[in-house]
Order: C-alpha cells, then sequence, then structure tokens
C-alpha cells in the first residue's frame, strides 16, 4: 500500500514497498513499530552494517553492501528486548530473480552463486547456451550476500506471504 499523504508525496515514499525489511528475529511488524524506541543500540551493534535507520527511524535491513550473518548481535543489543528467542526462524523471507538477470539474457555471469555461501543458488545446463539461475529455497537463508553481489540487481528480498 502506497503512502499518498502529503509527507508521503512530498519524500518520495509513495513509491516505496509498504513493508520495509526488518532486522532478523524481530518478529511481528506492528508489535516492533509500537514498542521499537528507534535508540539505535541494534544499529550499532551490526557487524555487517546492512541495518540502516528507515522511514520514521526504524531499523531495517539493506543489503546494497552486504549481508546479513545472523549474528544475533542486533537482538542482544536491544534494551527493549523486542527481538524474538534465537532458536526460531530469524525471518519469513525469500529471494526472487527478475528477468533482467544477465544469464535469463545471455550473458554469462554467476555472482549470485558466488557469493552464497549455502550454495542455494546454482546454474544448470540450457539449450540457451548460458547456464540458467536456480534457487533452492530450501537452502536459502534469505541472508542477501547474493542482492550485493548481482552487477544489474535482478535479486530482490520478498516476504513469503507476499505477492
Amino acid at each position: 500500500m502506497a503512502d499518498f499523504s502529503r509527507r508521503g508525496l512530498l519524500t518520495g515514499s509513495f513509491r516505496r514497498s509498504a513493508t520495509a525489511f526488518r532486522p532478523p528475529w524481530s518478529g511481528d511488524e506492528n508489535h516492533f513499530l509500537v514498542d521499537c524506541t528507534r535508540c539505535d543500540a541494534c544499529l550499532s551493534a551490526c557487524e555487517t552494517r546492512v541495518l540502516k535507520r528507515g522511514q520514521g527511524g526504524y531499523p531495517e535491513i539493506n543489503f546494497d553492501h552486504g549481508e546479513c550473518t545472523f549474528c544475533y548481535a542486533c537482538a542482544q543489543a536491544c534494551p527493549e528486548q523486542l527481538f524474538l528467542a534465537r532458536d526460531v526462524s530469524p525471518w519469513e523471507h525469500t529471494l526472487s530473480i527478475g528477468d533482467n538477470c544477465l544469464a535469463k539474457n545471455s550473458i554469462e555471469c554467476r555472482s549470485c552463486q558466488d557469493s552464497c555461501d549455502t550454495q542455494a543458488l546454482t546454474f544448470k545446463p540450457s539449450l540457451l547456451g548460458i547456464a540458467q539461475p536456480s534457487l533452492s529455497y530450501a537452502d536459502c537463508t534469505a541472508c542477501g550476500a547474493c542482492i550485493a553481489g548481482c552487477p544489474v540487481s535482478a535479486i530482490t528480498m520478498r516476504h513469503v506471504n507476499a505477492r
């Protein structure tokens, strides 16, 4: 849902998706937004610096320059103890490979595979001559390493229940 308020129109936030990607283990979005004091403790604790101050001052994940290592430092640093226990799934996100992927456009590229520690991204031989990307959702942790490594920004993160 777009933000068509005056503020949304002036800041350009009406173009952004309605739901940001919060830190791992942050749980329910509404609960997080109500109880987060925006103290930035989690941002300071993030070892890979993928946590950034987002809209409204709330922490958001930004995979442009790195990945989440699921170190749990952000959760441990939270003075409000908002985060879920480490033994549950850190989040419900998945990846999507867009049509602008170089391999899908007959250009050899395997940057995403090279950056994937879990080997969830592999390339399968194709009759087109260029191997095509294949994502194993069972092996993917949605850490975001492949997002930063993609030279054409073809890989995006989405919430599992988003259409």
